[in-house]
């Protein structure tokens, strides 16, 4: 009757191995999303500095033009 009560080694150390193995997985898994998106982050981060630049340029350039403009006139 007493052995009934106890708990098999070799099971609870099998569902501890699976259970550990499962975390594992997710645990890998969420850090490569976590670094995906880092990544996808940093490159649209610079896409906007990129983009942000040449409107910057843009803008210069035509109030340039608007000046030149209004000393010709």
């Amino acid at each position: 009757m007493e052995n009934q009560r106890e708990v098999d080694i070799n099971v609870l150390v099998q569902i501890y191995n699976q259970k550990l193995s499962i975390l594992s997985n997710q645990n890998v898994l969420l850090e490569a999303k976590v670094q995906t998106l880092q990544k996808e982050f940093a490159e649209e981060r610079k896409k906007l500095i990129e983009q942000n630049i040449e409107l910057q340029k843009y803008n210069e350039s035509q109030k340039e033009d608007s000046l030149e403009e209004a000393s010709v006139n």
